[in-house]
């Protein structure tokens, strides 16, 4: 809607869906900036000068806004001081207390006031970042709907300045552009170095189209190709798999070489990298790194793109060649399959993104904030963002950081009964954590030391008020009440629909969230951390899960293993079925009791438990479940990984250990004969931190070590590949990069300069091979002997 105000300005109200918040400076004052997109499709951008900086001062009596205002600080060597003070009265865990909000002139003024004030009083809330900080007050949520009233300059349509904005409940997601891009660069061998290595080669995918770049004449006019390119497709959401640590400060180095610039933003600015290279922020565009969404959420052994994108079942074959053979195939001319191996990157990522994506914008709807800042946040980090808006809303103000961190007794585990066993049912535990902490109303609220009328906590004492209900209750009850109100309407959608699939994501959400409040609790870097909290509700975990044991004893259950919030049980001589009736009687005897709702998770045909946390069953439909295994680790070579997933699979489905056995025989008489390919010997582990801060050298840290010697880098992060060679000195010192290699054959590995090298066939049998075969074997009477000679007779008989 439009309306003439004066010659060159107009009356504008907007509605759309909000994508992106931040802010600039005009004239010394802070201006949030949102962006926008409207029904259809187009971007818009809504400016508010009206919002300032502020935090709150917990003042000693007697101070008051006159001593408050006349405080002064420092910002680019001139004098700083609040422009506003203000009483405010705010809860702070439930109890109510007046102090002071003050405002700053501009959102860096905020730190150096903070610094001054925190020497003279308390500080809160001084490290919310200003535009975050206007959408919790704004009641707006990125992804949510939104509605701007405002002026707009008819030289400019597209930017509204904002006299009101408003938040607006939708229930569909904003039409996005998606854009996925991959770099490849020229370098001999190993990492590129940005100083030596052009780029030669930039795929990009986006919903429409498949787009090739290539460098001509060095990569100055493909990076400017790529800018065009991005401005030209206008992208909404950029992403890559590792570009925050790789491609964005890659491209940047080699524009920064070439003198030119990455103005990639909407508003033509170049890309902003804080906190190290781990945050790449790109203005208008929500850049998202979906390597830190699989680190953090998928349980992959290797999480290379291929890895994943076969993980989702997006795995493409356009190109054989892998990426240390990109520079041999371009200088020989074979460049046509780097080509396809580029755009296959592209695609993955693309493929992968519409995956990962769609749980991420619901889980910005929920949260507020945008999608590039969830997609980088651990769960602790996204709860606590999900309790800052909720403070604001009921006036509580926000906790700061205790820095305490005391270690509590955690959930309980049985041992398990370490056998092969058949029809086996495990029970879970239903959200239990949540369920206990809105049964006995736990929250840093409501924790006290002295109560007439509270819950107390077996074995750790803590008391909890009945009333009124805390903090945390009110929230977690909301989010498990809106999940139920979506599984029930759930029911009434047909499956497979886009309807279906939108609520799916909202109450997975949903449930990510509200199980993170008990680990939330006993974070340390958590501003609501409680130790109490946690420990409690630990222990109260620990007591239903006895209890639940003891009921299944009593009638007639054999309990093989538990773990924090599950059971393991059977009943000789009875079938699945049969035994499935008998389990729901337990679960009904126990309704009563618990505060928990217990359920049936798997039903397992053969299940074997190695150790705690450690086992492997057949499920009732034919699924091999893995837990804790080396087959479920990255540290180990792909041929010991393969040895145990295949000696796993002939334990629970044929129960044969001789034939399991046999099968590792032929492995190590593989490994004797030279008869293993260079990828299945080669051992991954990650750099956490500079090789410089590394007190043991640890066999990757020496292979990375060897590899700077040879103009070879790796950066805090990457996965050290390397294989152990024969030689002196101890296995650290063994430890080759195989990066540095160019073949294998017998057994025999050789560098690029023609060294030869002779693969320790020892060290693999007896570190790689063995252990994990012993991990389940050894348990039917084998050991490392056994497996090196002729077998022993060993019957099933050993089962009983």
């Amino acid at each position: 809607m439009l309306r003439a105000i004066h010659n060159n300005c107009f009356s504008m109200e907007k509605k759309g869906w909000l994508i992106d918040a931040d802010y600039i400076t005009e004239n010394g004052k802070a201006i949030v900036r949102l962006w926008c997109k409207d029904e259809n499709g187009e971007t818009f951008i809504a400016l508010d000068d009206s919002f300032q900086p502020y935090f709150y001062v917990k003042a000693p009596p007697g101070v008051d806004e006159k001593d408050l205002l006349s405080v002064q600080a420092e910002y680019r060597k001139e004098p700083i001081s609040p422009v506003r003070v203000e009483r405010v009265r705010r809860r702070e865990l439930g109890t109510e207390l007046e102090l002071f909000r003050v405002y700053a002139g501009h959102p860096m003024h905020v730190p150096r006031l903070r610094e001054v004030f925190s020497r003279l009083c308390e500080v809160r809330e001084a490290d919310i970042p200003f535009a975050f900080r206007y959408l919790i007050d704004n009641n707006l949520k990125c992804f949510g709907g939104i509605r701007v009233k405002g002026e707009v300059k008819s030289d400019n349509p597209f930017t509204i300045h904002a006299e009101g904005v408003e938040y607006e409940e939708r229930e569909d997601y904003p039409p996005l552009k998606i854009l996925a891009f991959d770099c490849e660069m020229l370098n001999e061998f190993g990492m590129p170095d940005p100083e030596k290595s052009e780029i030669i080669l930039i795929s990009i995918k986006t919903d429409e189209e498949e787009i090739l770049l290539e460098a001509e004449d060095g990569d100055r006019g493909l990076i400017l190709e790529f800018v065009e390119k991005i401005n030209e497709i206008d992208p909404d959401v950029i992403i890559g798999y590792n570009q925050d640590s790789f491609d964005w400060p890659y491209l940047r180095e080699r524009a920064r070489i070439n003198g030119v610039k990455l103005r990639v933003g909407r508003d033509g600015s170049e890309p902003k990298f804080t906190g190290g290279v781990r945050k790449v922020d790109v203005a208008g565009r929500l850049n998202v790194d979906l390597y830190l969404i699989v680190e953090r959420d998928l349980d992959i052994k290797i999480k290379t793109l291929d890895n994943v994108a076969e993980f989702f079942g997006k795995k493409m074959d356009m190109s054989d060649i892998r990426a240390k053979d990109i520079y041999s195939y371009w200088v020989e001319g074979r460049r046509d399959e780097v080509r396809r191996y580029s755009l296959q990157d592209a695609i993955h990522t693309y493929e992968i993104g519409r995956d990962l994506l769609p749980l991420q914008y619901e889980m910005c709807r929920l949260i507020g904030l945008p999608l590039d800042e969830i997609s980088r946040m651990g769960r602790g980090r996204q709860v606590e963002w999900l309790l800052t808006r909720e403070s604001y809303r009921i006036s509580e103000l926000i906790p700061s950081k205790s820095g305490d961190h005391v270690t509590y007794e955690g959930a309980f585990v049985l041992d398990p009964v370490r056998d092969l066993h058949e029809n086996v049912v495990c029970l879970d535990f239903a959200s239990m954590y949540p369920s206990i902490m809105i049964a006995y109303n736990i929250s840093p609220d409501t924790l006290t030391s002295e109560c007439d009328d509270c819950y107390v906590a077996p074995e750790v004492g803590h008391m909890f008020r009945k009333s009124p209900d805390g903090f945390f209750k009110r929230i977690l009850r909301n989010l498990i009440e809106a999940r139920r109100e979506i599984k029930k309407k759930m029911k009434n959608v047909p499956l497979g629909t886009e309807e279906y699939r939108i609520l799916d994501i909202r109450q997975q959400t949903l449930k990510i969230l509200t199980n993170s409040f008990y680990g939330y609790t006993g974070w340390s870097e958590a501003k609501w951390y409680r130790k109490e909290c946690a420990e409690a509700t630990a222990a109260w975990g620990r007591y239903f899960i006895k209890i639940s044991m003891q009921k299944a004893r009593d009638m007639g259950f054999d309990v093989l293993y538990g773990d924090t919030d599950s059971l393991f049980v059977k009943k000789d001589s009875m079938g699945l079925t049969e035994l499935r009736n008998e389990v729901e009687r337990l679960i009904e005897s126990l309704s009563d009791v618990l505060p928990v709702k217990l359920e049936i998770d798997e039903l397992y045909r053969t299940i074997f438990f190695a150790d705690k946390k450690r086992y492997a069953g057949l499920t009732h439909d034919g699924r091999i479940v893995v837990k804790g295994l080396e087959i479920r680790r990255g540290d180990w070579c792909e041929l010991a990984k393969k040895i145990q997933s295949r000696v796993v699979e002939i334990i629970l489905k044929e129960k044969s250990p001789e034939k399991a056995v046999d099968v590792v025989r032929g492995v190590i008489n593989r490994l004797k004969d030279g008869d293993v390919s260079m990828e299945e010997v080669v051992i991954y582990k990650t750099l956490t931190k500079k090789i410089s801060d590394y007190d043991s050298m640890q066999a990757h840290v020496k292979a990375a070590q060897k590899a700077q010697r040879m103009n070879l880098f790796y950066h805090t992060g990457s996965k050290i590949g390397f294989v152990i060679v024969r030689g002196h000195g101890s296995v650290s010192d063994r430890a080759y990069p195989i990066d540095i290699f160019e073949e294998m054959k017998k057994g025999i590995l050789v560098d690029r300069e023609g060294r030869k090298y002779r693969l320790d066939i020892d060290y693999y049998i007896d570190n790689q091979i063995i252990p994990v075969a012993l991990r389940i074997l050894g348990f039917f009477g084998y050991t490392a002997e056994k497996l090196k000679q002729k077998p022993s007779q060993m019957t099933l008989d050993f089962f009983s």
